[in-house]
């Protein structure tokens, strides 16, 4: 089963997702100028919606493209609409001035994953850490439908025959996956980088920094080096969909679900069904 909604000037209402809904020559699809959020249904309700509307409209502004009201209204017509309990949904919004929500079912094989971890590489992305930062035209932070990119480096990781990537620099320092955020604990303590080195800030990361605090984890948000990495005690990325997800392999070298990872994952499924879980505001990067 697959849910479409599409957001009118008079309101949002229902559609055939099996009939075409965006013109040929729409921008968002000639052009890859469109952005969109994606976040998980659980327990029947939509997760940190208000965060994900605050991020939409952040990428919105960086790609000059007008926000059209309604979107809470979208997500309840979706949602609603959505005949089980879980489920993921995604918001878009393109340059042509198509705006709809499209509900499908969570991929087989998530849970399996956060149960018994992924393995992943790591993958060069070709910038220094610092760029993306000081050259808004790189779209750092952004989260726009140009994933090609995203999405050729997580096939490349599967070519190799693991399951997922973790992006670095041209100067040594950790960014992201090509899909989620991207931590790693040493001595007990969390690290994760900063928006600053260009990555999307991760509102499943947000919520993770703030289980830090309520499970009595250290936690730092700060530039981190390939090294540092490569010695860590665990290591995991963290998605909307996926939720918090233990790599137990990281370039050929065997990672342990460390107790802080187990702790985090968990808890962090249990925030989901706390509807409109709340995650700090999300902040342009620089």
């Amino acid at each position: 089963m697959v849910v479409l909604a599409v957001l009118h000037p008079d309101g949002p209402r229902l559609a055939d997702p099996d009939v075409p809904l965006l013109r040929a020559d729409d921008v968002g699809v000639l052009r890859g100028e469109s952005v969109f959020e994606t976040l998980r249904i659980a327990a029947g309700q939509p997760a940190f919606v208000g965060a994900h509307l605050d991020r939409l409209a952040v990428s919105a502004r960086r790609l000059a493209m007008a926000l059209p009201d309604g979107w809470e209204q979208l997500v309840g017509l979706a949602v609603a609409t959505w005949a089980q309990t879980d489920g993921v949904l995604r918001l878009v919004l393109t340059k042509g001035g198509v705006a709809y929500a499209l509900v499908t079912p969570v991929p087989a094989g998530n849970v399996a994953l956060r149960a018994s971890g992924l393995r992943a590489v790591s993958l060069p992305w070709g910038v220094p850490a610092g760029l993306r930062a000081t050259a808004p035209w790189l779209l750092g932070g952004v989260k726009s439908t140009s994933y090609a990119t995203n999405m050729a480096a997580q096939r490349h990781a599967q070519e190799l025959g693991v399951d997922d990537a973790v992006l670095v620099s041209s100067d040594g320092e950790v960014l992201e996956g090509p899909t989620s955020s991207a931590a790693w604990v040493r001595d007990g303590t969390l690290v994760t980088p900063p928006a600053e080195v260009g990555i999307l800030p991760g509102l499943t990361m947000a919520v993770v920094l703030e289980l830090c605090a309520e499970l009595g984890f250290a936690a730092e948000v700060r530039r981190t080096s390939v090294e540092e990495l490569a010695g860590a005690d665990e290591v995991l990325l963290a998605g909307s969909v996926r939720g918090v997800v233990p790599v137990v392999e990281l370039d050929g070298r065997p990672l342990a679900v460390g107790p802080v990872t187990a702790a985090l994952r968990d808890a962090f499924e249990e925030r989901l069904t706390q509807s409109g879980g709340a995650v700090g505001p999300v902040v342009a990067p620089r």
